[in-house]
């Protein structure tokens, strides 16, 4: 990810615990962290092997960081309600987010444009980078539109 769009995302968060999740002899591969947004709630996100290691560290708990979050979208809807709001999984790394997207990513190949495209979607206390995959095309989405998103929460970035 660019440095420019991880700079569009970033927002701060308080890291409240970080639980072990996939391992094998000794060794964590995947976690889930646990952080607190700006208006309290506590969700949690999954940290892997990005660029070959996880982001978060046992000795971030308790400190305020700014993340970037990208969202595996199980499911897509086009509101016509102006809200902003999250409701966080309380066992995983999952939330439902009624959001406003502030900006589309289109790849530049044009084989890849015609099968997918990223945007930022605002949630009021933070942002996360979504795929739209072609089967939401039909949705004629627009910056500047709500929607309905659910899916699996990943940590991009930690600082």
């Amino acid at each position: 990810m660019k440095d420019d769009l991880k700079g569009k995302l970033k927002f701060h968060v308080r890291v409240l615990a970080v639980e072990p999740r996939a391992g094998y002899m000794d060794t964590v591969y995947t976690q889930y962290v646990l952080v607190a947004l700006e208006n309290g709630q506590k969700a949690y996100v999954f940290d892997g092997p990005t660029e070959g290691h996880m982001l978060c560290t046992p000795d971030m708990i308790g400190k305020t960081k700014k993340i970037v979050l990208v969202m595996l979208v199980h499911s897509l809807v086009k509101t016509e309600t102006q809200a902003v709001s999250i409701i966080p999984d309380p066992s995983r790394p999952s939330l439902e987010i009624d959001g406003c997207i502030d900006e589309f990513i289109i790849p530049d190949d044009p084989g890849e444009a015609e099968r997918w495209h990223d945007a930022i979607v605002d949630f009021g206390v933070g942002k996360v980078l979504i795929e739209i995959d072609r089967k939401y095309f039909h949705l004629q989405l627009r910056e500047g539109d709500y929607v309905h998103i659910n899916g699996r929460v990943d940590l991009r970035d930690i600082e």
